[in-house]
């Protein structure tokens, strides 16, 4: 969220004002937690590359099916960030 002074908003021009303003109340029906949502949007994009959901790439890999590389390790990170870990 971008804070705005009373002050700030004073010396705006209208326009400016009422596009400040805008934004704040956009920010403020925003998801509460933004990097929550972008977690959750990296993690769908891995299992749209490989074709699988995050609940079967951690099944392979526990069953030696899947070799852990470095765009897995970091589909694992951002599992983990989630709160969803191996």
């Amino acid at each position: 969220m971008h804070p705005i002074r009373l002050a700030d908003l004073q010396a705006m021009t209208p326009k400016d004002r009422e596009a400040a303003l805008a934004q704040l109340a956009a920010e403020a029906i925003a998801p509460t937690n933004g990097q929550a949502v972008g977690t959750a949007a990296r993690i769908k994009e891995f299992e749209r590359t490989y074709e699988m959901t995050s609940d079967t790439l951690i099944k392979r890999l526990h069953a030696g099916e899947v070799q852990e590389t470095a765009a897995i390790a970091e589909w694992l990170f951002w599992l983990k960030v989630s709160g969803r870990e191996r």
